[in-house]
């Protein structure tokens, strides 16, 4: 039996991300409890916008808290900081838009009983990526809510699931439905930073500590005196993938330096270099890197037209529905406001970005990984970048897609910090990335201009083919987006990828 001696400390806010913690005494013989952390029992409360997501019914009671020793929660946290609060790339390529906490579950599921050599390899892996960024590896005895904490640009992305604990007792279930939230940095790194100051300011509270008790809490007072010393370039290397994290911050020139946290080990603003190379390919060449540098350090300390930034939303966010539902939508809201789509047939992007102020760049990387790049915002001369080596970029169809995709980032994707430094391509957020396909796909083919060029009967492939001349857009692309604006069905689009040599699957 355990009894609560003091009242929650708290830290944080409930509508944004709070943590609390109490010390109880445990009625428990000393020789009864773990050798580990036996001396740490205690509570714990979290609770994201509002939800409580410890909270849950055991033998027909509710409680907003969950009990177990707090030790191994705060050696966790304390060795996972950097990874936890910085990391944003998964340890395998994402396709799916999901949060953290889904796609971790599903990438372990499906290669926890691989047999082969390289799968182990790969299991290895993504287990080691699950270990620095869920709450459960923690504490594999302890009775927490399945919860992730990875980057997500300027943001901590926290999601969750309803997936109960496995060797929960009969009758213990835990309330919350699957959830996420992106929050600023500061409003999670902040408390956790005071939690774990609160263990080294509390621990007198316990008067049986044992030698090794004392050793345990004196090992985690040094590993986060030791995360105070952290250099800013030190944190942001584990945004970027590995190789880069050397050359990136020697070139990045002094406009384009982070912002660090006033007294706690985290990055509120990434490094604007650290943010464009965040999502590009682990393998990337130094020739490329210079490269992307050089684009961004030439559009640097100019300003953005007034025509784009009345057009400019920061409030977007990260998406929140279907990614294509999203991206759709704010296409149709552009070309309600932009006056050369009124009255005609054809879209032309090129005008429309030239006439916000948009510097176009075309060059052939050494990657073909790399679709586009997009810089715009504080001190910069909004531009964007095609890479011309991109099987994507081998027509002017495919270019048009690039520069209305790069014309949502530039548009719609900017951080906290009112900038938006971007890559397109396999590594970049899945979520960002197929919400500006949409834009890009309704913006240069509106639904109005499809409906009326096909006409109200079944398509053939030769009639989309014209049709897709005249917008000069790619065939594959307008059947893709005639399916997902409801324009034909599934049948009607597997046998149009047939007729134009793509797998119907």
């Amino acid at each position: 039996m355990r009894n609560a001696q003091e009242d929650f400390v708290r830290f944080g806010s409930p509508d944004r991300f709070e943590i609390a913690l109490r010390w109880v005494t445990d009625c428990e013989p000393r020789c009864s409890r773990p050798s580990d952390g036996g001396w740490s029992t205690g509570e714990l409360c979290l609770t994201v916008c509002g939800q409580v997501l410890t909270r849950h019914r055991h033998r027909d009671r509710d409680q907003d808290q969950v009990s177990w020793y707090l030790l191994p929660l705060f050696e966790w946290l304390a060795k996972n900081w950097v990874s936890l609060l910085h990391e944003e790339r998964f340890a395998w390529l994402e396709n799916s838009a999901v949060p953290a906490a889904t796609a971790a579950f599903l990438r372990l599921r499906r290669l926890i009983g691989a047999s082969d050599d390289e799968s182990q390899a790969e299991y290895a892996k993504a287990r080691a990526w699950w270990q620095r960024h869920a709450l459960r590896a923690a504490d594999s005895s302890a009775l927490y809510p399945d919860i992730f904490f990875r980057r997500f640009e300027d943001n901590i992305e926290i999601s969750w699931t309803a997936r109960q604990p496995v060797h929960a007792p009969d009758g213990f279930r835990f309330a919350s439905t699957p959830g996420v939230a992106t929050l600023p940095v500061p409003d999670v790194a902040g408390p956790l930073w005071e939690a774990l100051a609160w263990v080294g300011a509390t621990f007198a509270f316990h008067k049986d500590l044992t030698d090794d008790d004392r050793q345990d809490l004196s090992h985690l007072e040094r590993i986060i005196s030791d995360l105070r010393d952290v250099p800013i370039s030190e944190l942001e290397a584990v945004y970027l993938p590995q190789g880069l994290s050397s050359p990136v911050p020697q070139i990045t020139p002094s406009w384009g330096e982070g912002v660090k946290m006033t007294d706690v080990p985290a990055v509120e603003r990434l490094n604007d270099a650290v943010l464009m190379f965040g999502g590009v390919s682990p393998d990337i060449d130094s020739r490329d890197a210079e490269a992307l540098l050089a684009f961004l350090t030439a559009h640097a300390g100019g300003a953005e037209d007034a025509a784009l930034t009345k057009l400019v939303d920061t409030h977007v966010g990260a998406p929140v529905a279907a990614p294509y539902d999203e991206g759709y939508d704010l296409a149709e809201e552009l070309l309600d406001v932009v006056s050369d789509s009124k009255g005609g047939d054809f879209i032309d992007v090129r005008e429309i970005i030239s006439g916000l102020g948009i510097d176009i760049r075309e060059e052939g990387l050494s990657t073909d990984t790399i679709r586009g790049a997009a810089v715009a915002g504080e001190n910069y001369a909004p531009a964007i970048l095609i890479n011309t080596t991109s099987q994507y970029n081998r027509t002017e169809g495919g270019k048009r897609f690039t520069l209305a995709h790069e014309l949502f980032h530039v548009l719609y994707d900017r951080s906290r910090a009112r900038r938006v430094s971007h890559t397109s391509g396999p590594w970049a957020l899945p979520g960002v990335e197929k919400r500006a396909n949409a834009f890009a796909a309704m913006l240069l083919m509106p639904r109005s201009f499809v409906l009326r060029a096909i006409g109200g009967s079944q398509p053939s492939v030769e009639k989309l083919s014209l049709v897709a001349q005249h917008l000069q857009v790619g065939v594959s692309a307008l059947i893709e987006h005639l399916y997902n604006i409801n324009a034909i069905d599934e049948v009607t689009r597997g046998r149009l990828r047939g007729e134009t040599g793509r797998s119907p699957a």
